[in-house]
């Protein structure tokens, strides 16, 4: 490929910088000149300090307004022209649309990340399918433009309008990939038994996350078995999203023993290797959670549910257990039933581990990106 310069777009300061900038440092690495455009935050002068050079538009994950999303197409156009991008890689569904949108009859190579689909291909009822079919259509738009389209699980293909003519232009990479340097095991020689045994979710609080399942299972153990467990829930809630965790819900549980909200935290990292059981009864249409891939390379036995992409992340009875979505009964059960069996868990979190380094390792996952790049 003769022009290496990319253009890389996103509409959050935080998920670019938390997610994608490894993928940015490793394109550097590779000979790519990188280039960002995102809306004005914190973030930007945190990644500008990373060595990258960085426009801010008037694109924003909540901002409905046609005339500002039109502004951010215009504004996407120019830099792309101004940094004379070769390839254009966005992320996620509104970045996507800005991008199909800005580069109209160019010839730039438009690459389209989709990064699970969402709410509105989670849940039943009427106003969730109008949402999905005009989801469905917009796709359906995008696909036309896209030179590179590339999707975390093959569950997605399924639901795309008219697929079998953007076949060829249709690729699965398995997630975003995670840092196994980083999110490693805890050695053995830092483990210590503690009274309650420790279940973690790190998660966006919305509900289609199983946050109010989750919770209710933990509620409802048995008596004897409450006195053994805690369960930790790291995020908080999404401000931006109609269906997010209420505030007046969180504080509900404020003064409880076994269910803890933690918040916000830094050092995930560290959060993991101090948990004894990774948990997210999602049903939420994933691409495959990050938050899980972080688990798995830390080591740690896994409960999630068997929904498209949160099933790649489990080979059952040997890291961990695939359980029902939007089911109290079936959370209960993986639970009571990892705690009968605390001899398996070392086996467990080894198997997780290889997992994550056979599979989901950041180094592959970019590989596998870049090699589509050049076809």
């Amino acid at each position: 490929m003769s022009n290496k310069n990319i253009l890389l777009l996103a509409h959050d300061g935080e998920d670019f910088y938390k997610a994608r900038l490894p993928f940015a440092y490793f394109l550097r690495n590779q000979g790519y000149k990188v280039f960002v455009i995102l809306p004005k935050d914190k973030y930007t002068d945190l990644i500008r300090n990373e060595g990258f050079e960085v426009r801010n538009s008037s694109i924003e994950r909540d901002n409905t307004n046609p005339i500002q999303l039109i502004k951010a197409i215009f504004e996407i156009r120019n830099y792309a022209g101004v940094c004379n991008a070769g390839i254009v890689h966005s992320f996620k569904f509104v970045p996507n649309l800005m991008n199909f949108g800005a580069n109209i009859l160019t010839r730039r190579k438009t690459v389209l990340h989709i990064a699970g689909l969402g709410i509105a291909f989670a849940n039943p009822g009427l106003k969730f399918k109008l949402l999905k079919w005009i989801q469905q259509i917009l796709f359906f738009f995008q696909f036309l433009r896209a030179d590179l389209i590339i999707i975390q699980n093959p569950d997605d293909y399924k639901d795309f309008l008219f697929k079998k003519y953007f076949r060829k232009k249709i690729k699965v990479v398995k997630g975003s990939g995670v840092d196994i340097q980083k999110f490693s095991p805890k050695p053995e020689c830092q483990r210590y038994e503690t009274d309650r045994k420790v279940f973690l979710c790190t998660t966006r609080l919305i509900w289609e996350k199983g946050i109010r399942e989750m919770v209710e299972a933990f509620e409802t153990l048995p008596d004897h078995l409450k006195s053994q467990v805690e369960l930790r829930i790291i995020g908080e809630p999404d401000t931006k999203n109609p269906r997010g965790v209420t505030p007046q819900y969180i504080e509900q549980y404020k003064t409880s023993t076994i269910i803890r909200f933690l918040g916000r935290q830094d050092g995930i990292h560290e959060h993991l290797r101090n948990a004894d059981v990774f948990i997210l009864p999602s049903y939420y249409r994933e691409g495959i959670p990050r938050s899980v891939l972080e688990a798995l390379a830390s080591g740690l036995p896994v409960i999630t549910t068997d929904v498209p992409g949160c099933n790649l992340t489990i080979i059952p009875e040997t890291n961990g257990q695939l359980i029902q979505p939007r089911s109290v009964e079936t959370i209960r059960t993986a639970v009571i039933e990892m705690l009968a069996d605390k001899e398996a868990w070392g086996g467990m979190g080894k198997a997780s581990r290889e997992l994550a380094v056979s599979e989901f390792s950041e180094n592959k996952i970019f590989s596998e990106i870049v090699k589509l790049y050049a076809q």
